[in-house]
């Protein structure tokens, strides 16, 4: 049975949640047209138009990249004709909204090399969790609202999240890309994980090297 995520608006808060994907056309179409949250009141289910609102209430809520991530997840497993029928069917505003934020599909190796920052990516490759954080110093940029001011400070990625190097494949060799998880979502070693999220620069303390110009911060996983 499919686990329907419930992540909140605020992405950086939000739970990382499992996207088990559709097996046919017919189950994801009918969980997409959903007619969206009650207060949505001129969006109907089941009308063969998936809206900006149904498509955020099945990705569980968030912003419109968060939905793309989603939306591109749950279809993984459909052949490229049924894709295409889904794509067709989003609404005006969906459409445009997915082709804003449409997600790229890339190998672990190339997220470095050929990623953008706050680009949504979607990586599967064997993750290797970092227990000892002397094994990473990578740092973010985490904000900080003081009434209406917003200021950023630099903080340790392991104080935010747990912190995994996905490699290609079993071999684990290198280059690889950095995915931050949330808290206490263990994946078995040598296991393959697909991981859609967004993202972020990687920063670093002074005199430190960095080594990854990314970190990669998941909302969704699928146990491939």
């Amino acid at each position: 049975m499919r686990q329907r995520p419930t992540g909140k608006v605020d992405i950086r808060k939000a739970e990382m949640q499992q996207v088990q994907p559709y097996r046919t056309e017919r189950g994801l179409l009918k969980a997409l047209d959903n007619g969206g949250r009650f207060y949505n009141v001129f969006t109907k289910a089941g009308d063969n138009q998936v809206t900006r609102a149904e498509l955020a209430a099945a990705a569980g809520g968030g912003s419109a990249a968060k939905a793309a991530l989603f939306f591109d997840m749950a279809q993984v497993g459909l052949g490229d004709a049924a894709r295409a029928r889904a794509n067709r069917a989003l609404g005006p505003k969906a459409s445009k909204d997915y082709k804003k934020h449409r997600p790229i599909t890339v190998r672990p190796s190339e997220v470095d090399a050929g990623g953008k920052n706050e680009q949504g990516v979607i990586v599967q490759g064997v993750p290797r969790f970092l227990r000892d954080k002397s094994q990473f110093t990578g740092m973010m940029m985490l904000p900080i609202s003081t009434g209406t001011v917003t200021t950023f400070m630099m903080i340790p990625l392991y104080d935010q999240f747990d912190v995994y190097e996905v490699f290609d494949d079993r071999r684990m060799r290198r280059p690889c890309c950095v995915v931050a998880t949330t808290r206490g979502i263990e994946f078995a070693a040598n296991q393959p994980v697909r991981f859609a999220g967004i993202l972020k620069k990687m920063e670093a303390e002074k005199d430190t090297e960095r080594r990854h110009r990314f970190y990669l911060e998941a909302h969704y996983y699928t146990r491939a």
